[in-house]
C-alpha cells in the first residue's frame, strides 16, 4: 500500500495504480468527488487504515469473492477520501426499525434498504447520529421503478431507513423473555 497512487484518468473516472503496471479504475466519476480534486495524490495512512477496516469487516461478514471484496474496500475508502457530501435521499425507501429510540449498531457495517419495489445491501461507508452514507454491494437495485442503481452506486439515507441485512444479522437482546416471569 505504501506506493499506492489515487488519480484521474483521462475518462474522468477515479483510479488507483497499486503498482507501476496494475490500475484498478473505480466507478466514480469526477463529477461525483469533492472538488479542486488533485490530478494524483499517494494513498495515505488514513487510507490504509479506512482500506483495512473495510477489508477486515468483509472478510468477516462477507461470503463474496476477495477479489469483489478487495473492490469494495477500494470503493470504499476513495468514497471515504474524495466523496462529495449528499442530502439524504430517504424518500425513496421504507422505515425500518431503527431511529430515536433505538440505534443503529455501530459494529454493524452491513445494512438493508427497501424501496417498495426492491430490496438489498449496503454498506455504511458514513454514519453520524441522523444519517448514514450507503454503497451497494449487490449487483443492481431498482429504486420506486424508475432508476436502477448499480453496484458501487451510494445513497444517504436518513437511519431511521436502514434494515437488517443477513450477511450480518442482529442479535436480538433476549435478556427479559415472557418465559422468565412464567
Amino acid at each position: 500500500m505504501q506506493n499506492w497512487q489515487w488519480r484521474l484518468l483521462d475518462s474522468q473516472n477515479l483510479a488507483i495504480d497499486l503498482d507501476k503496471k496494475l490500475t484498478q479504475e473505480l466507478m466514480f466519476k469526477r463529477s461525483f468527488l469533492r472538488d479542486r480534486l488533485p490530478d494524483q495524490v499517494s494513498f495515505s495512512m488514513d487510507d490504509a487504515a479506512a482500506f483495512q477496516n473495510f477489508s477486515d469487516y468483509l472478510d468477516s461478514y462477507s461470503a463474496l469473492s476477495a477479489n469483489e471484496q478487495f473492490k469494495i474496500a477500494l470503493h470504499a475508502t476513495a468514497l471515504v477520501r474524495f466523496g462529495k457530501l449528499m442530502l439524504p435521499q430517504s424518500w425513496y425507501f421504507k422505515f425500518g426499525s431503527f431511529g430515536d429510540e433505538r440505534a443503529w449498531p455501530k459494529d454493524h457495517l452491513f445494512c438493508s434498504l427497501n424501496s417498495g419495489t426492491s430490496q438489498a445491501d449496503f454498506l455504511i461507508i458514513e454514519q453520524d447520529e441522523r444519517c448514514s452514507l450507503c454503497m451497494l454491494v449487490d449487483e443492481t437495485f431498482e429504486v420506486g421503478g424508475f432508476k436502477t442503481m448499480q453496484r458501487f452506486e451510494v445513497t444517504r439515507v436518513l437511519n431511521d431507513r436502514l434494515q437488517e441485512s443477513q450477511r450480518h444479522p442482529i442479535l436480538r437482546d433476549t435478556s427479559f423473555t415472557s418465559q422468565q416471569w412464567a
